[in-house]
């Protein structure tokens, strides 16, 4: 697996603080998104990672300010160029959405106005935002559709969305986004609908796209190989949570909450057997009206013990990247620093679950700190 070599590092382009999002509900009040943190730079792309139901996509919404009326953004913030987004007036969000932050949907198909050619849609965009005449928003279009890989463009600039393949729709929708010229762009679950071998050609178009405009990325996905492949670093998100976060190749090469490692080793491996049985976590998500006390992973979590049933773990940076800028940070109780407010003990890498092809996730190495583990249980 290749992964992408570090970013280089500047002031955050994107930065989000203790974002909460709740939903009102017939059941009581759901936290779907329970203080994230979250920091994008120019030319970066962040993976965010998780389980559906982790709350990763309520997260990009709470971003663009596009949630149902049922939903509300309780607490956080998110600046962009150091303007807080949950503070703008709607109209003024409106202004912002699309021209500085833009998003691809999971589904082109859905996203895309039936009734409308991909190309005026495309340049329905560039005269709202750049404000360019029709004869110059339709050159630009046709400009857009070619760089993003679809063949014959002025052709295809007066097709219906239904007359593209679902790989042409998707690089239709990334143009239509781009048009706009976003200084950060969100892709939810871009890949799902398709088959795998364009998977990869929308996830390497993404890639190319940011660093030639030198935007800042937001990925997000269920799919940990594909944030392998083009991510600089890394959020793993569990239960509203953000569990871990790291440069991606720290992250792959030695996880550190067991949910992470989890998840790597349900990851196909291109090196691993044939025929071999990929791995599954036990359980589910938790239901949000339901999270489960302490540490909402510890039910399915092997290396639970009693305080992670009882306490709320904090993040704690366990490591200083190579830039010694960016920390490697994990929320678990397996780390005694983590909401304890103590600077002594804590597990080696080497403890952790292994996430080689063909391993399961509760596979272990030697263990070396089981009698600490055991007092910061009691």
């Amino acid at each position: 697996m290749s992964i992408p070599q570090q970013h280089e590092r500047g002031a955050p382009l994107l930065s989000v603080t203790g974002l909460r999002t709740e939903f009102a509900t017939r059941g009581g009040t759901v936290t779907a998104v329970n203080g994230v943190d979250l920091e994008l730079r120019r030319g970066e792309i962040v993976g965010l990672v998780g389980e559906s139901g982790s709350g990763k996509s309520v997260t990009s919404r709470s971003m663009l300010r596009i949630l149902p009326p049922e939903a509300s953004i309780t607490a956080g913030t998110v600046e962009l160029d150091g303007v807080d987004l949950v503070a703008l007036s709607d109209k003024r969000m409106a202004d912002w959405r699309g021209r500085r932050i833009g998003m691809i949907f999971q589904e082109a198909s859905a996203a895309l106005n039936p009734l409308v050619t991909v190309g005026e849609q495309i340049a329905e965009g560039i005269r709202r935002h750049h404000g360019l005449s029709r004869r110059a928003a339709r050159r630009r279009a046709i400009e857009l559709l070619e760089s993003v890989g679809i063949p014959d463009p002025a052709r295809r600039y007066s097709s219906y969305p239904h007359q593209l393949s679902g790989g042409m729709q998707q690089r239709s929708m990334i143009a239509v986004v781009l048009g706009c010229e976003p200084d950060v762009l969100i892709a939810d679950e871009p890949t799902t609908a398709l088959d795998v071998t364009v998977q990869m050609q929308i996830l390497r178009l993404l890639s190319d796209q940011a660093a030639e405009r030198n935007i800042g990325l937001l990925l997000i996905t269920h799919n940990i190989a594909a944030v392998a492949q083009i991510a600089h670093r890394v959020a793993v998100m569990y239960a509203g949570r953000i569990v871990e976060t790291g440069e991606t190749a720290a992250v792959i090469d030695e996880p550190r909450h067991p949910y992470t490692a989890a998840l790597l080793a349900a990851m196909p491996s291109l090196h691993g057997e044939r025929n071999a049985r990929l791995s599954e976590i036990p359980g589910g998500v938790p239901d949000p009206l339901s999270i489960p006390s302490g540490c909402p992973f510890h039910p399915r979590c092997p290396r639970a013990f009693e305080r992670c049933a009882a306490d709320i773990p904090l993040s704690v940076e366990i490591g200083l990247n190579q830039d010694l800028v960016t920390s490697h940070q994990v929320r678990c109780h397996l780390y005694p620093k983590a909401g304890t407010g103590k600077t002594t003990g804590g597990v080696e890498p080497s403890t952790f679950a292994t996430a080689d092809a063909g391993a399961g996730p509760w596979t272990e190495t030697v263990v070396t700190n089981d009698d600490h583990l055991t007092q910061q249980g009691e």
